[in-house]
């Protein structure tokens, strides 16, 4: 029974000396980060990046759609009978068409007015001049109020048993802490 006891310290005071031996190293390695690792390392100078600059000039033209049609047509008949007579018709026609595109407006969203069906969004109809929900047409915003449905109830954590031995190993954790820290200075 002693040499278990004995065997266990033994394995404790070993763990904190490779603690404090950790924790010494650590810290000793975080006040030379910033000197070289050989006296004759030249020092670096680091360069400053070159800037580069990037430009774009962007123009815009419209084009309008004109068509234009001009179209002539010449006629001439000749006739010959006991007299000599010559007509000569001449038609000229001009026609210029221009295009217009009429935008056609969006239908109306839920409370738009209305005067029929198509006039409102999809999945919405008109009812007394209004675009509505057809599942609710009486609601102003479209939104039928539903039925409350039950409420979840969150499951309880069953009771366990004492948390001493998380205490007890957070408490030597910090003894540990501690102990290795008063060994590095």
């Amino acid at each position: 029974m002693k040499k278990s006891k004995f065997v266990t310290g033994l394995i404790i005071i070993i763990t904190l000396i490779l603690a404090g031996v950790a924790i010494f190293t650590a810290i000793r390695l975080y006040q030379l980060r910033q000197t070289s690792v050989a006296p004759n390392v030249p020092e670096s100078n680091p360069k400053a990046a070159g800037s580069c600059s990037l430009s774009f000039t962007l123009t815009t033209s419209t084009a309008s759609p004109t068509a234009t049609a001009t179209p002539t047509a010449t006629a001439t008949a000749t006739a010959t009978a006991t007299a000599t007579a010559t007509a000569t018709a001449t038609a000229t026609a001009t026609a210029t068409a221009t295009a217009t595109a009429t935008p056609t407006a969006p239908p109306n969203s839920c409370g738009g007015t209305c005067g029929s069906n198509f006039n409102c969004g999809s999945e919405l109809v008109c009812y007394n001049g209004y675009c509505r929900n057809p599942s609710c047409t009486a609601e102003n915003d479209c939104v039928c109020n539903g039925t409350p449905g039950p409420t979840a109830t969150p499951p309880t954590l069953p009771q366990s048993g004492t948390d001493w031995p998380t205490m007890v190993g957070a408490g030597l954790g910090i003894l540990v802490i501690l102990g290795s820290i008063l060994l590095a200075l």
